[in-house]
């Protein structure tokens, strides 16, 4: 799978939030370096009993880009005195596994796990590494053949360039790195309908992010959610 898109969607006149420059999304421009993405899936094992999926891609922005002064706020500005650097790439890996099959069940259900590794420079990235996983449950409830158990943690890691950034400016905290915990149940209510809980819980969101008082940092979060999915 490849996929090809402008690189730059504001365009180099932006100087400002994108958001802001290209306001209504409709400013298609085809004249700055291309960002590109490339993936290959391996699928094995499909008609067997264990099926299972390896995922290997990447992507790469081309052009010249510059060292992002992110510093301690929400913006991202460019400024001229900073240090170019020729294009910027990301690598990943997915893996997709079933470790244990409910006996004749005919479309894969039982005990599953996944995980994904994500990387990059840290130059040009706010994320330089990210890496998630867990293992799901299907079909083990009786007469709830089509609900699913889902238990997963993801780990974000700051990139080390604005550790040190926010080291020496000074911060009360230096953004280190974001994890989250996440646990759902997806209960099939009608053919097509389905009702999913949710609960997060987030260690250090932001990163770390000082609190806007300045004494300590943002604390854990724990967020609750119900989710409705309608399919016809």
């Amino acid at each position: 799978m490849l996929g090809v898109y402008n690189g730059d969607p504001a365009g180099a006149h932006c100087t400002g939030n994108p958001q802001i420059c290209d306001d209504n999304g409709l400013d298609f421009r085809i004249d700055s370096p291309p960002l590109v993405m490339a993936e290959a899936s391996y699928k094995y094992d499909q008609d067997g009993r264990l099926p299972g999926t390896i995922n290997v891609g990447g992507s790469n922005q081309f052009g010249t880009l510059h060292e992002q002064p992110l510093g301690s706020g929400v913006t991202v500005a460019t400024t001229p005195n900073s240090v170019p650097i020729n294009t910027d790439w990301a690598v990943y890996g997915i893996v997709d596994q079933l470790v244990w099959r409910v006996p004749n069940s005919k479309d894969a259900k039982g005990i599953g796990v996944f995980g994904r590794l994500i990387g990059g420079p840290t130059e040009q990235n706010l994320i330089d590494f990210y890496a998630d996983g867990g293992v799901t449950f299907s079909g083990m409830i009786p007469h709830r053949a089509d609900d699913t158990l889902a238990v997963g943690f993801a780990y974000t890691g700051i990139s080390n360039d604005l550790h040190g950034l926010d080291l020496g400016s000074g911060l009360s905290s230096a953004r280190t790195f974001e994890a989250l915990l996440e646990i759902c149940y997806t209960a099939q209510l009608r053919t097509g309908w389905t009702l999913q809980p949710d609960f997060q819980y987030v260690w250090q969101p932001g990163g770390g992010v000082p609190e806007p008082s300045g004494k300590g940092i943002v604390p854990n979060a724990a967020v609750w959610g119900l989710r409705t999915t309608i399919n016809f």
